[in-house]
């Protein structure tokens, strides 16, 4: 199976990457911030399922929002309509797609994308809402409070909470690539268009 990952080198995307060369029947293709957005038709052209994790949540430039979790997406789209075949893609949203930030409106932009592709073509969509995902890779102060409050423990750094009463939902890094290699498994069995 051909599986293509956007945002390969980031937390989540190098765990999928990681664990799916440990197995013995996924060809993988990557797609990062330092490729060129005009090699994405030719990396889509022949794969059997995209996983798009590829996404800015930190930046002092609100264009870059709209860039890394918009525009990408849109230009997936624009690929897969070009090729005139269907193709599964997994994006992974936020919970903070039900929040009035620029992060969370741009990943709800992204949702809305191909929530219409869905319903415009029948190309399949599943849509991973995650909230503090943690593991090996996450970095502190930057992509989980996990990584953040070990990094500081273990530095003797002060640890900040806004709100002491505030219940924190954790995901595991392995939890999540689990789930990934279920819906890999089960994709083509299933007749899904839509899954969030």
């Amino acid at each position: 199976m051909q599986i293509l990952i956007t945002g390969a080198e980031g937390f989540i995307g190098k765990n999928l990457k990681f664990r799916l060369q440990e197995l013995d029947n996924y060809n993988i293709k990557t797609f990062s911030r330092k490729d060129n957005a005009d090699s994405l038709s030719s990396l889509i052209a022949d794969v059997d399922i995209i996983f798009h994790l590829a996404g800015v949540n930190r930046s002092k430039d609100p264009q870059d929002f709209i860039s890394g979790n918009c525009e990408l997406t849109s230009e997936i789209i624009a690929n897969i309509k070009r090729i005139g075949r269907s193709i599964p893609i997994v994006l992974t949203s936020s919970t903070q797609a039900l929040m009035d930030n620029i992060y969370g409106r741009s990943k709800l932009a992204a949702e809305k994308m191909l929530k219409a592709f869905n319903q415009e073509s029948g190309n399949p969509i599943f849509i991973y809402r995650l909230s503090n995902v943690f593991g090996k890779w996450a970095k502190p102060n930057y992509n989980s409070v996990v990584a953040t409050f070990c990094n500081n423990i273990a530095n003797s750094l002060p640890i900040q909470i806004h709100d002491r009463t505030a219940k924190l939902k954790l995901v595991y890094i392995d939890d999540v690539i689990d789930s990934f290699i279920d819906l890999i498994n089960t994709i083509y069995s299933q007749n899904q268009q839509y899954i969030e």
